[in-house]
């Protein structure tokens, strides 16, 4: 009974998400390290006899691809810096986005997103603009959550054919 609500939040949340016109198709990817018998410290793995602080010290690694979805952006225009010549601001550095795959949860083809996950939000069918999830967040304290998806930009990984 208590969880009605959120699972209707949910399902509202999904439908505004798809059908609204600022939503961007989207794909969404996961990092994997191609790693092979390294030796391990402790139960972690080391990077040359240092300690791996996270996969972005890693060497070598593929991109999955997880699927694809939907994102719209979850937060109003807040005030920003102007750049010198005042001719562009300096947008924040982190932006919120709700996110749905694109089949529903329980059927083949849904996938949860997670930290470190890379989204590409496709521009056309030759530039995607890559960002980074570095948290996730949520403004209900019933489950099931609906979450939102803090994103860091990652210039580096953009596509552009």
């Amino acid at each position: 009974m208590l969880n009605n609500v959120p699972s209707g939040i949910n399902r509202m949340r999904r439908n505004v998400v798809i059908n609204h016109p600022n939503t961007w198709e989207c794909q969404v990817f996961k990092k994997t390290v191609n790693r092979n018998g390294e030796p391990v410290v402790g139960g972690l793995p080391t990077l040359g006899g240092a300690m791996v602080l996270s996969s972005e010290d890693e060497e070598s690694v593929s991109w999955e691809h997880v699927g694809s979805g939907y994102a719209l952006e979850a937060e109003t225009f807040s005030p920003a810096s102007m750049t010198d010549r005042q001719d562009a601001n300096i947008g924040p550095n982190v932006v919120r986005y709700l996110i749905e795959p694109e089949f529903p949860e329980g059927m083949e083809g849904h996938f949860f997103i997670r930290k470190h996950f890379v989204i590409y939000m496709v521009i056309t069918d030759e530039v995607r603009v890559a960002y980074e999830v570095v948290d996730i967040e949520t403004v209900m304290n019933v489950s099931p959550y609906a979450t939102r998806f803090v994103m860091n930009r990652r210039s580096d990984l953009d596509l552009f054919d």
